[in-house]
């Protein structure tokens, strides 16, 4: 994480010219206030025009050349910050992509997303308000410093310690304040956030169960909150600049009053007097900013913490291995396999043993929480198997990189995501390449073609925020649309008919099994729709095989699978 908050090499190069251009800009108000001052002061001595030419050039050139590096400090700064939170942001995501859904079942969306967006906005203020300023600070201070030591020694070294206490021992201090208060801001903004995403994602919900008045009171709550923190945020942000302000102007007191005997003992010319107090004013423009330093620094440090705490663990499949699996057909074995989440819990699965060879036909029936869906997610390696052997093609799946298996696997799930796009981009996501010919293909297989012809604008048609402008049973088709243009030698379907009614289930699964042609399928269901041409059956209970076998097989045994059809039999009045 550190090593991508430095940046890449370019970033660097840009944040080094920031710095260097931002200190030229100190310098050049340095040099403009120095300028004035002694144009001003020897104009009281009556000299000659052209005694003072070269300061009136001077205060010209240094007003333009202010302005020029204040443009360009502005522009290089902002420019390599938002390249370093464009860089962060796409790391964040190549590491949080890994964990799911693994590692992020107990995570809120909402969340998630305040982490991947404002933590990380949060971090430019850690550049442009905290690292930028110390480094130019450090150069300003020390090339005044030197300055003065040519100038007046003797006052050089009041200075410096003017500044080592304004820039270091005040920021310090306020550091203590601003830990409260920057954590605070970036807790309660996050806090909102979830709200608001929660709430704009259950809207539907909130308004047919009658909760909107409540969950938009929680959101005036989490506002409010966020709102006080801000305020106490506030009040340490203008306590340092009061205090910087102060240690800058008892700092050019205490110059006038040391420079005034040295004036008088002809240590120091009339006209420099002005000019080494205003020279030290205008470097306070570097300094002044440091005392805030310490709550940007809090805040930024709070945010961080927020993004490591996500980053900061480890997937639960190794993404090291084999990058492809082998062209052609896939056979999968599965012998005696038990898992469990985590150590100290019981297994979920235990002693699964089947195969998959190529064009196979299985399906894996049980209630809710038999262990169908946790099967799946390690056929995809979303988690790895505690005891047991999974074999691909002969070998342990976990050789293959988890993204080469899911590559050879095309799924449909029973929770479809359906991003704010067209209703072609999201089939398209399964191949991007796909020729017209096989997205109309697809869309024939998956019964959509009537749905998209009485739409005005047709595949161009956007589907919403996870689907919303869609019903249920279309975004099934759409999922389907996408495994039917995958190119996989595998399918897998959890629950592919979800929000169907039951002819048009009927339909769909006929339309499934005709297009899976030769290729390996594997069914979840517990709705016993089409099993008669599957080739086996699985039947799990409790996360264990309760029966196996063909679908006229387990009827005749009149075992659990017997009564499962019995009893949807009876709910569906069918024979």
């Amino acid at each position: 994480m550190y090593k991508i908050l430095a940046g890449s090499h370019r970033t660097l190069l840009l944040a080094a010219a920031a710095c260097l251009i931002g200190s030229f800009t100190v310098y050049a108000n340095v040099g403009l206030l120095a300028a004035s001052a002694w144009l001003i002061s020897a104009a009281a001595l009556h000299p000659s025009v052209a005694e003072l030419s070269v300061a009136i050039v001077g205060v010209r050139f240094f007003g333009l050349a202010r302005a020029i590096c204040r443009y360009g400090e502005r522009y290089t700064s902002h420019d390599a910050t938002f390249r370093l939170l464009a860089d962060i942001r796409v790391w964040l995501y190549t590491r949080l992509e890994p964990l799911a859904p693994a590692n992020l079942p107990g995570v809120a969306k909402g969340d998630l997303f305040s982490r991947l967006v404002a933590d990380v906005e949060t971090l430019q203020f850690f550049y442009l308000r905290a690292a930028f300023p110390v480094a130019i600070a450090v150069v300003v201070a020390v090339t005044t410093v030197g300055l003065l030591a040519w100038l007046a020694p003797w006052l050089a070294w009041p200075v410096a310690g003017a500044f080592l206490l304004t820039g270091c021992v005040l920021p310090i201090g306020i550091s203590r304040l601003g830990r409260e208060a920057g954590q605070g801001v970036v807790e309660a903004r996050a806090k909102l956030n979830g709200s608001l995403a929660d709430s704009l994602e259950g809207l539907t919900e909130l308004a047919a169960l009658g909760r909107s008045e409540r969950q938009a009171a929680c959101i005036a709550a989490a506002n409010a909150e966020l709102t006080a923190c801000q305020e106490r945020a506030n009040v340490v942000a203008s306590l340092s600049d009061a205090l910087g302000t102060l240690g800058m102007n008892l700092t050019i007191i205490a110059v006038i009053i040391l420079a005034g005997p040295l004036v008088a003992a002809g240590q120091l010319e009339g006209v420099y007097l002005a000019v080494v107090a205003l020279a030290v004013q205008a470097s306070f423009e570097a300094i002044l900013p440091l005392p805030a330093v310490a709550y940007y620094l809090q805040e930024s440090n709070a945010a961080f913490a927020r993004i490591a705490a996500i980053t900061g663990q480890q997937p639960a499949v190794n993404a090291a291995g084999i990058p492809a699996v082998p062209s052609g057909p896939l056979e999968f074995s599965v012998n005696r396999l038990s898992f469990s989440y985590s150590p100290d819990s019981p297994p979920v699965l235990s002693n699964i043993t089947f195969s998959l060879p190529p064009g196979k036909r299985l399906a894996i029936v049980g209630a809710s929480g038999a262990g169908k869906s946790t099967l799946a997610g390690l056929l995809l390696r979303f988690w790895d198997y505690d005891r047991g052997v999974l074999l691909l093609n002969g070998r342990d799946i976990r050789v293959y990189e988890p993204a080469a298996i899911r590559r050879a696997v095309s799924v449909v799930s029973q929770d479809t995501y359906l991003f704010n796009a067209t209703i072609r981009d999201n089939i398209l996501i399964a191949k991007p390449a796909a020729a017209p010919a096989e997205l109309n293909q697809a869309v024939a297989g998956a019964m959509l073609t009537d749905f998209i012809e009485r739409l005005p604008r047709g595949l161009d048609t956007l589907t919403g925020q996870n689907g919303l402008a869609v019903s249920g049973g279309e975004r099934q088709r759409i999922a389907l649309a996408r495994a039917l243009l995958k190119p996989a030698p595998v399918w897998l379907l959890d629950e592919p008919t979800a929000g169907l009614d039951a002819q048009a289930e009927a339909v769909v699964m006929s339309h499934i099994l005709q297009a899976a042609g030769t290729r390996s399928l594997v069914l979840i269901t517990h709705r016993l729709v089409g099993l008669e041409t599957m080739d086996e059956i699985l039947v799990l209970a409790d996360g264990q095989i309760a029966e196996q076998g063909a679908f006229a097989d387990l009827l005749k045994k009149k075992g659990l699978f017997y009564q499962m059809w019995a009893l949807q039999g009876d709910l569906l009045n069918i024979s």
